[in-house]
């Protein structure tokens, strides 16, 4: 089928989480050489599932979610023997919370207890054809011992059981009835069969992903330190698939499009600097729901490819439709050091990255192998300069609710619970008036050279006091530029003296209050690395006059 102007934009997914058992035997049910049609009476706009097409019929549909989901519904439906209710909850379900494919398919190995409640009674549709489906009638006509059957022998078998209108489930003869309870007790029999081989299947393919986990271990293991490997992987996958799972989630995405100082950031370079984007192909790594891919054709992009390996993605393909801009940009689901794109250079590569701290997250490291494997030569990387800073901070109020509290706890005294409170980064809001010192730079980053192995530190510097007080914590954050080749340059702060911003900042609290005098140096070092067990986050050694501390932020 054509597509027009309206359709979705292309995804490209090259992650195994994506991939589908294309082996099944129930894969082929439907016949794709076969151009004869199942259930012509179910006629009219149906949409899909799993995305924003529509056929003109529930066959029609049905096709497109196997040939491009890989979700074959009655199939799946007769594996898991659903019933005319668990369907019906299923499509409302899916109706209503958008889930994928393997979601969907994990609700119905657990017996549908995703879609169990009653609200999914409730059609978000009524007119939807796909709740007409009598999908009882269907499965009883599907073979018990071969699932791989074409429609028109469906079709055959149907008129034994059918009016002149092929309405399934209008059963008249007693024969009838006697013929279809066989064939449920047989299909029963090969359900059984099929899941045990279906546990057997899944222990032995967990089996082989741990093997390969180890694998992936022991190579990067025997990896010299001078070695820089083409992919890097990392070693605890599970956390990294939490990490990517994270982002699927609305909230989080509105959080960072509410934040003004950093939306508005990146919308004015991309807008007030079109020099860089027009005519040209730009790489958006980490692109959640496309804002900055959008920006980038509103300023004369000729082609962007965004890259993100939550499933946010599905719904920025819906977005970049709903803009009509889904002609010019191609979404590619997947992790960027993994899947294959479809344009080989890029002129400019643009992210939004940033941690807490700026380094939170580890980001930099995929923007950094982005630069290495996809830049075109000339090409530019935004934004591209950062400085990270400190400041020393008397705040007697965030030190009693964190720290003091723990002294006195309705009458008894639990100082054990300070230690854990005093090794974790606090990640919060800090008033500009309780900044008692100058800020000191404690690392440059200029992103067009900057090296991975540079991002792993150590800092002297030192804070000089503003006024008399009592340090109570060192307060790190960071600023961000856009400079390299822009007609306007544009820079933002994520520090307590500028306007607030969702990253706020990274608060490390002393033991005990220090007292200081204005004009006094207060002579200090950070170490600054990546967490060795976790690798997303961050392991901070500090020493600020004769302290020596420690702290974590993950």
């Amino acid at each position: 089928m054509e597509k027009d102007d309206n359709d979705m934009p292309a995804l490209i997914s090259s992650s195994d989480d994506d991939k589908s058992d294309s082996d099944d035997p129930g894969d082929n049910f439907w016949d794709d050489d076969n151009d004869e049609e199942m259930m012509n009476m179910l006629t009219g706009e149906v949409t899909c599932l799993f995305c924003s097409d529509t056929e003109q019929s529930v066959d029609a549909i049905i096709s497109h979610c196997k040939t491009k989901h890989h979700f074959d519904i009655p199939i799946y439906c007769q594996r898991w023997s659903v019933d005319c209710i668990q369907y019906i909850k299923m499509i409302n379900y899916c109706r209503k919370e958008h889930p994928t494919p393997d979601q969907v398919i994990q609700g119905l190995m657990s017996g549908g207890v995703e879609w169990k409640g009653d609200e999914y009674m409730q059609a978000i549709d009524p007119c939807d054809l796909l709740l007409q489906w009598d999908i009882e009638a269907v499965i009883d006509l599907l073979p018990a011992s071969n699932t791989r059957k074409t429609v028109s022998n469906l079709r055959d078998a149907s008129n034994n059981f059918t009016e002149e209108d092929s309405n399934y489930h209008n059963i008249q003869s007693s024969e009838a009835i006697v013929a279809m309870t066989a064939r449920v007790k047989a299909a029963e029999e090969q359900r059984d069969l099929l899941r045990e081989e279906l546990d057997r299947v899944l222990q032995d393919m967990e089996k082989l992903k741990l093997s390969g986990q180890q694998l992936v271990m022991n190579l990067t293991g025997d990896t010299k330190e001078n070695d820089t490997p083409k992919i890097k992987k990392r070693d605890n996958l599970v956390d990294e698939d939490s990490y990517f799972a994270s982002y699927s989630h609305h909230g989080i995405h509105m959080t960072m499009l509410k934040d003004e100082v950093r939306t508005k950031s990146y919308r004015d370079f991309m807008l007030c600097n079109r020099n860089l984007f027009e005519g040209k192909t730009v790489l958006d790594v980490g692109c959640g729901t496309g804002i900055l891919s959008m920006f980038a054709v509103k300023a004369g992009a000729k082609q962007v490819v965004a890259v993100d390996s939550s499933q946010i993605i599905y719904q920025a393909m819906d977005i970049a439709r709903e803009n009509n801009m889904h002609e010019n940009i191609t979404f590619v689901k997947g992790r960027l050091e993994e899947v294959t794109l479809p344009v080989e250079k890029f002129d400019v590569i643009i992210s939004e990255w940033m941690g807490y701290f700026l380094l939170f997250e580890a980001m930099l490291d995929s923007i950094l192998w982005a630069r290495d494997n996809y830049l075109a030569p000339g090409g530019c990387v935004y934004p591209d300069r950062f400085t990270m800073k400190v400041v020393g901070v008397s705040d007697p109020q965030l030190y009693q609710q964190t720290v003091g509290f723990w002294d006195d706890v309705y009458g008894f005294k639990m100082s054990c619970m300070k230690g854990p409170v005093l090794e974790e980064v606090q990640v919060c809001t800090v008033r500009g008036e309780n900044v008692v010192t100058e800020p000191a730079v404690i690392k440059e980053i200029d992103v067009p050279i900057c090296q991975v192995t540079e991002l792993d530190f150590q800092s002297d510097f030192t804070l000089l006091c503003q006024m008399d007080a009592e340090l109570t914590a060192i307060v790190g954050y960071f600023d961000t530029y856009f400079i390299n080749d822009c007609h306007q340059k544009i820079h933002f702060s994520t520090g307590p003296k500028s306007v607030k911003t969702h990253w706020e900042q990274a608060v490390m609290i002393l033991p005990k209050p220090m007292p200081v005098k204005k004009g006094d140096s207060v002579m200090c070092q950070i170490t600054y690395k990546k967490h060795p067990h976790d690798s997303r986050g961050v392991i901070i050694n500090l020493t600020v006059g004769q302290l020596k501390l420690k702290y974590s932020l993950s």
